[in-house]
């Protein structure tokens, strides 16, 4: 899940807040991971599945948990190509 917006519980009014999330090339987002608003992921950056991002990820960083912490790094060598099909034929 991608959340760029939220509000605050202590405002009297519920007020709404939202920043956007930045998500770089190559970066892997496990399942059932959540983003939160303001986050930006780095490059060739890897979040496990499940994890809560609460904060920015550094380019090749890998990070789990709840909130996410680094948990290890990646090899910054990468050689692929991202490629979209549409599976809705």
């Amino acid at each position: 899940m991608i959340i760029t917006g939220g509000h605050n519980v202590k405002s009297h009014e519920f007020a709404e807040s939202h920043a956007p999330i930045k998500i770089g090339d190559h970066v892997w987002i496990g399942a059932g991971a959540i983003v939160l608003k303001g986050v930006e992921i780095g490059e060739g950056a890897v979040v496990a599945a499940g994890a809560v991002v609460t904060r920015n990820v550094h380019p090749f960083t890998i990070v789990g948990g709840i909130p996410a912490k680094k948990i290890g790094e990646r090899v910054r060598e990468l050689d692929y190509k991202c490629y979209t099909t549409n599976i809705f034929m």
